[in-house]
């Protein structure tokens, strides 16, 4: 496929196909990446991305999944929306795992950020895993300091796995991926992930602590310090006030 990116139009020929070739690049991505060529599909991820930003900007109505080009299916303009935005989200997944691989937790966490949010709005995600995913994120913003985004993601974390709980409660969900073992192992790893919060919170609290009252030590010992010099120079200052008295006095005497 030729080179695309967001500015760049795309050709005629392309743009009926571009599910597909985003569906292309994502499945290569994952092959090179089971191969352990990282770079290799991250370049196919990054791609990907110009690819579908190359389309959003051509304006075009929501492009025709891969599935109406092999098969006798049809779709409305919102289904296709609905499918050519899930391909991308996949691609924001893949490369968060890429990006973590390569050891740039950085990008890896905002990847998986956006992929959680976008999975969240789209109301497609497997609640259990979206749960799990979201509390191990939150692990990356303590380890940054960063207890806001951390407790958000955990927060989002325990109100999901309470849903999917109250919904087996309610036998809502049939399949046996939600029976109730996994359910109580999926919700003990979301709070232990709260525990692992809270220490660490505790922890760093304790050390702001300590170093702001070492900070209100020092200080008082250099007020101290400045005080005592303060009077040595006044001493010394009379000192020498009473040295020129005396020669004074020798002088007269003189």
């Amino acid at each position: 496929s030729s080179g695309i990116n967001a500015e760049w139009p795309l050709r005629p020929g392309n743009k009926y196909n571009i599910s597909l070739l985003l569906h292309v690049h994502n499945v290569k991505a994952t092959v090179w990446s089971g191969r352990g060529d990282h770079d290799k599909a991250y370049k196919l991820l990054e791609r990907a991305k110009e690819l579908h930003a190359g389309f959003l900007h051509s304006k075009e109505p929501p492009p025709k999944s891969y599935d109406e080009i092999f098969m006798d299916e049809k779709f409305s303009s919102d289904e296709r929306n609905v499918m050519f935005e899930k391909l991308y989200t996949n691609t924001l997944f893949y490369l968060a795992q890429v990006y973590g691989v390569k050891g740039d937790n950085k990008q890896a966490a905002a990847h998986c950020h956006i992929t959680l949010q976008r999975q969240l709005e789209a109301d497609d995600f497997d609640p259990l895993d979206w749960s799990l995913n979201c509390a191990t994120l939150s692990q990356y913003y303590v380890t940054m300091n960063n207890y806001q985004s951390a407790r958000h993601t955990l927060a989002c974390a325990s109100s999901v796995m309470s849903n999917v709980q109250e919904s087996a409660e309610n036998a809502i969900y049939s399949d046996e991926s939600y029976d109730n073992e996994k359910i109580v192992k999926a919700r003990a790893d979301v709070e232990r992930c709260w525990i692992k919060f809270c220490v660490n919170l505790l922890k760093d609290s304790v050390k702001d602590l300590e170093e702001s009252d070492l900070m209100e030590k020092v200080s008082k010992i250099t007020e101290m310090k400045n005080t005592f010099e303060d009077e040595e120079d006044k001493e010394e200052k009379e000192e020498e006030k009473e040295e020129e008295k005396e020669e004074e006095k020798i002088v007269k005497a003189r």
